[in-house]
């Protein structure tokens, strides 16, 4: 009998990362949706595990700290750290493959640099610090994102369209 596998919708501010140690992934997919979010994808070729983030900001300023229970991996800083940690439980962390997407601008480009420019550049400067690099990397333009990472092989699928902007 085929078990059915499921398709989990990551919300901004959330992380999945696959189960280890022969213990059944029940999870097939992980899709998000990406405007000026970036999210990284992380995947382990020999064991077949991975997982993937969804940041919307690089970090918190201090003027809007909030609940740590409230979404604490909506921003890069606390996200990127938590994917570190997990992949390193694992295996040296060089050797999964890592992907970075989004940061599209969603907004009239009268400032520079954008939010999407920003969370793009963060995950740069996080992946050079951790002596890390991207395989794969589709990000900024004017463009939406709907990603797909399959824990079953660590293909990547990705859509693209373009985000309207309306005159502010």
């Amino acid at each position: 009998m085929k078990r059915k596998q499921q398709l989990i919708h990551l919300q901004p501010g959330e992380i999945y990362f696959s189960k280890t140690n022969g213990q059944v992934n029940e999870v097939a997919k992980i899709r998000t949706i990406l405007g000026s979010c970036v999210s990284i994808t992380v995947w382990h070729p020999t064991l077949l595990i991975g997982g993937m983030c969804h940041y919307l900001l690089a970090q918190q300023s201090r003027s809007t700290l909030t609940s740590k229970v409230l979404k604490q991996y909506r921003y890069g800083d606390r996200a990127l750290d938590f994917l570190l940690i997990k992949m390193s439980l694992i295996q040296p962390i060089n050797n999964f493959e890592l992907g970075v997407f989004g940061g599209g601008c969603m907004y009239d480009r009268s400032v520079s640099p954008s939010i999407g420019e920003i969370n793009v550049a963060f995950a740069h400067a996080w992946a050079k610090r951790n002596k890390l690099a991207f395989t794969q990397e589709d990000t900024l333009g004017n463009l939406g994102r709907n990603l797909k990472l399959d824990l079953v092989n660590g293909n990547i699928e990705l859509s693209k369209y373009p985000i309207e902007q309306e005159d502010l």
